[in-house]
């Protein structure tokens, strides 16, 4: 069983049951190795942030890292949970890819590591961050898109609203790639493959090529 987290890009209190479940896994005793580095130079304000949306949930230990740089993939083994937070997706995925973290990632995700991933965070858990594309710059010139793939085939779509439908019915229709939307206020508990417990307070759907679907 997978304990991935994937939030659709809220604020704290957005997704508050999705931090609850991350904090009820990772307990006063775990250690929480937070990654803002999707958000670069603005990553190193966010310390209070994640101290104070986690401490009062039970949270005690948190190591904050801003780069990726001088630190080996190994590391991240020592910690019980990893926290990816949001900023420009593409750049979070070629900083993944060329530090080797995304297959450090990935592994201990499916070892059961507790990892959250919010907005850039959540998308690169999915088949194709191509998702982002109509929010977020590809200042980093990436070429191949593909993401880590932990959905089983399914990509993920965040801060949706409705007036996203069009564009990403068009998405799939271009990449067959079904996508999972996750408004702000949303997020789902990944089990494993296509298993989606629901949290928080906003449904989600999944579109395929068939259509769009509520997840129950």
């Amino acid at each position: 069983m997978l304990k991935l987290l994937l939030g659709g890009g809220g604020s704290a209190e957005d997704e508050r049951p999705i931090f609850e479940r991350f904090a009820a896994w990772v307990g006063a005793s775990g250690s929480v190795l937070y990654l803002p580095v999707a958000a670069g130079q603005a990553g190193g304000a966010y310390l209070d942030w994640i101290s104070s949306a986690l401490t009062p949930l039970g949270v005690r230990h948190i190591d904050m890292w801003t780069d990726l740089a001088g630190h080996v993939p190994a590391e991240i083994n020592r910690h019980q949970a990893i926290f990816v937070g949001g900023g420009n997706t593409f750049s979070l995925l070629h900083r993944l890819r060329a530090t080797g973290f995304d297959q450090a990632l990935t592994g201990f995700v499916r070892r059961g590591g507790i990892v959250y991933g919010g907005s850039a965070g959540a998308i690169v858990m999915g088949r194709d961050i191509a998702t982002s594309s109509h929010l977020d710059e590809n200042a980093v010139g990436l070429a191949d898109t593909a993401g880590l793939d932990l959905l089983g085939g399914d990509s993920i779509w965040c801060h949706y609203q409705s007036p996203d439908d069009g564009l990403i019915r068009a998405y799939v229709a271009r990449t067959r790639s079904p996508t999972i939307a996750l408004a702000e206020t949303a997020g789902v508990w990944v089990r494993g493959p296509g298993q989606y417990v629901l949290l928080g307070s906003e449904v989600v759907y999944r579109f395929t090529p068939d259509g769009k679907q509520q997840l129950a």
